[in-house]
């Protein structure tokens, strides 16, 4: 799955210029800069972002009106109404395997693709209760292409037109697997033209077949801070690396505390104050 990512470029321009050439050189005959209208909108709610998680608004890219379009949306599809009036549930994530045709998504599938920029994202590992992340990221720099969907919706404070949008996930490549069973679908640069429907013959079969795992070494790891659990925390010290003999000063030998039978000593100072407020750990498959 994929609950949280990382979009930490500095400005929105350097964003453009960045999907700009991305695109075009993947295009056809590439090696020429995309032109990529950007919605005011989202130029003015950017900023970086290390701990992006759903209900955030965030840039999407988008083909409309025979032009690709960068577009604020919020992640999370609505979902059912929870018992007793409570908000709907977010579908963050969709399972690429059954998209096409589920019912939620299909429509969506057929019609509304879009590209979600991201240059990270985070899974979890260990016990429940200490969930430790890893980030993973382009292997050589740069941008991710999250394949994603989004639907129209309005406001429900301003009646307002508004986009949603959920993120494809797909089974983990060698790289992610040592961590987690799944990952976000991730486009490369020549596959961004079919997927958001603007290339020629450009239908959902044919989209369909890049819903696939990524490159072996197209990604790295890097061991985080438990810090990333919280969604209150969003700075750029998330991303720092954490080597686990580090974490904590070493004991004398003669005070060192001997682990408990069947168990280990803490690898990592966990930050008790901050609780993940939203559960890190894996959920049941998307």
């Amino acid at each position: 799955m994929c609950a949280r990512f990382t979009l930490a470029v500095p400005d929105f321009a350097s964003l453009v210029a960045m999907l700009e050439a991305a695109v075009g050189a993947g295009a056809a005959g590439g090696g020429t800069a995309r032109v990529i209208v950007a919605d005011p909108r989202a130029a003015a709610l950017y900023r970086p972002r290390y701990n992006i998680a759903p209900s955030t608004v965030h840039p999407v890219l988008r083909a409309q009106g025979g032009q690709r379009e960068l577009v604020p949306g919020t992640w999370g599809f609505a979902g059912r109404f929870a018992r007793g009036g409570a908000a709907p549930s977010l579908l963050a994530n969709a399972r690429a395997e059954s998209a096409r045709t589920k019912p939620t998504f299909r429509g969506a599938f057929a019609a509304h693709r879009c590209v979600v920029p991201a240059d990270g994202f985070y899974e979890w590992t260990g016990p429940k209760g200490a969930r430790r992340p890893t980030w993973f990221h382009p292997a050589g720099g740069g941008l991710l292409r999250l394949a994603g969907l989004y639907q129209p919706a309005k406001d429900p404070d301003t009646g307002e037109l508004d986009l949603r949008f959920t993120i494809l996930t797909t089974e983990a490549s060698a790289d992610v697997a040592p961590v987690h069973d799944r990952m976000p679908v991730l486009l490369e640069p020549e596959d961004v033209d079919l997927w958001l429907g603007a290339g020629e013959g450009a239908d959902a079969e044919r989209a369909e077949a890049l819903l696939r795992p990524a490159p072996r070494g197209s990604l790295a790891a890097r061991a985080v801070s438990p810090r990333v659990n919280s969604v209150g925390h969003d700075d750029p010290a998330l991303l720092q690396e954490v080597v686990a003999e580090a974490a904590a000063p070493k004991a004398s030998p003669s005070k060192a505390a001997a682990p408990k039978a069947g168990g280990t000593l803490p690898l990592f100072d966990l930050d008790r104050a901050a609780g993940p407020a939203v559960s890190p750990g894996r959920t049941p498959r998307r």
